[in-house]
C-alpha cells in the first residue's frame, strides 16, 4: 500500500503553569465533574471562548446601568433641592400673608367689620379652591407623584 498516504492531523498544544493550590482546586473540580484534567481544561477554555464576546457585554451593560444610576441621583437631588427652595418661599409667603391676615383683622374695630372680614376670607377661599379646573388639579397630582415616590 505505497499508494496510501496517511493525513496528518493538527492537533497543537497548550501549555500553561500553575501554582500548586491552582493545580489542586483543578484536580479536584475535574474529580467532581468525573473528567479527566485535559478534558475539564479543554471544557472550561471553550466555554469561555464561546461567552467571551457576552461577557463583554454584561460588563458595558453594567458600566451602562451605573452611569444612568448616578445621573438617577443626581437628577433626584438637584429635584429634592428645587422642592426645598419651593417650599421655603412658600413658608415665607405663608408666613408673610398670615402677618397681612392678623393685621387686617386686628383693625377690624366693630364686629361687623369682623364680621366682613370673615365674610371676604371665605369668598377668596371658594374662589381658589374653584380656580384649579380639572386639567390644572391633575398636573398637580402627577407633579405630587414625581416628587413624593
Amino acid at each position: 500500500m505505497p499508494g496510501d498516504t496517511k493525513k496528518r492531523v493538527y492537533n497543537p498544544k497548550v501549555e500553561t503553569r500553575l501554582s500548586r493550590a491552582d493545580v489542586n482546586r483543578l484536580d479536584e473540580a475535574a474529580r467532581l465533574a468525573g473528567q479527566t484534567r485535559s478534558d475539564f481544561i479543554r471544557q472550561g477554555l471553550l466555554w469561555y471562548l464561546d461567552n467571551l464576546e457576552n461577557l463583554k457585554e454584561g460588563e458595558r451593560e453594567a458600566k451602562t446601568a451605573q452611569a444612568i444610576r448616578y445621573a438617577s441621583e443626581l437628577i433626584v437631588k438637584a429635584i429634592l433641592s428645587a422642592t426645598d427652595r419651593i417650599c421655603g418661599m412658600l413658608a415665607r409667603q405663608g408666613a408673610e400673608v398670615g402677618t397681612l391676615y392678623e393685621l387686617t383683622w386686628r383693625a377690624c374695630g366693630t364686629p361687623e367689620a369682623k364680621e366682613q372680614f370673615t365674610a371676604a376670607v371665605n369668598t377668596a377661599k371658594q374662589r381658589q379652591r374653584n380656580r384649579l379646573d380639572a386639567d390644572e388639579k391633575a398636573v398637580a397630582e402627577r407633579t405630587k407623584k414625581v416628587v413624593t415616590s
